[in-house]
């Protein structure tokens, strides 16, 4: 079975659908979404409607969390904040009823979902450092995880005997005897120097991973932030991958 991943689409309407074009132009046979539908972006309704017209399986984002929280505060960054409280205000109840359900893990049988991380709960942690690492693989439930978060396609190994790595996430056959989380990259604000849109394929068969980078309309992208009122820096930083 090919799966397509796409996460960290943070309300860029424009970014999805080229992403989901181009999954569909691959032909994969189901899309899951690693969370983070909305937040930073000016179409956070658009993102979610669409994602729940298709029907894709998605786990609860830490950003996704945060928009449902009305009347809470948050030790986030002041243009982070600014636009969840933004989001709130343009979402109906049924959306923020829906990202509210989400749930904070997904089980495939062979391999899970998660935004950032299977443990760490309440918290949201980057997986990167070694502490971080090591509680998350431990608690990984199968050999193999997809998730989101660190808005970078990264890879989380592990061997036997040996300390885990973390890596920048490239095409790749999937190691035997490892624990493995693929870290899929960000559709809508990716921050690897790399405007595009970062999305993934496992070919479950050929036990391949693919990196796909995905032109879109960018300057639109920005220009609905801007028209929106949002930060300029949340504008700006989708024009450089930052």
């Amino acid at each position: 079975m090919l799966t397509g991943f796409i996460g960290d689409i943070h309300g860029n309407i424009d970014a999805l659908e080229s992403s989901l074009e181009a999954l569909r132009r691959h032909r994969v046979e189901r899309i899951i979404c690693t969370g983070d539908i909305v937040g930073y972006g000016a179409c956070p309704r658009e993102c979610i409607d669409l994602t729940r017209q298709l029907e894709i399986p998605s786990v609860l984002g830490n950003h996704d969390q945060y928009t449902t929280q009305l009347g809470k505060d948050w030790a986030i960054r002041p243009a982070a904040k600014h636009a969840i409280r933004w989001t709130q205000a343009h979402l109906e109840r049924g959306h923020l009823d829906w990202l509210g359900a989400l749930p904070r893990t997904l089980d495939f049988g062979t391999f899970t979902v998660c935004h950032a991380s299977h443990v760490w709960f309440p918290a949201w942690p980057y997986v990167i450092g070694r502490r971080e690492v090591i509680q998350h693989l431990l608690s990984q439930p199968r050999q193999l995880c997809f998730n989101g978060h660190c808005h970078a396609p990264i890879r989380i190994s592990h061997r036997p005997g040996r300390l885990p790595a973390v890596d920048t996430l490239g095409n790749m056959l999937l190691p035997r005897n490892q624990r493995l989380t693929v870290g899929v990259g960000s559709v809508g604000q990716p921050r690897d120097s790399d405007w595009r849109a970062c999305i993934v394929i496992y070919d479950e068969a050929r036990q391949f991973i693919r990196v796909l980078r995905v032109p879109y309309a960018v300057e639109k992208a920005r220009r609905r932030i801007l028209d929106a009122g949002l930060p300029t820096e949340l504008a700006d930083r989708l024009l450089v991958g930052h």
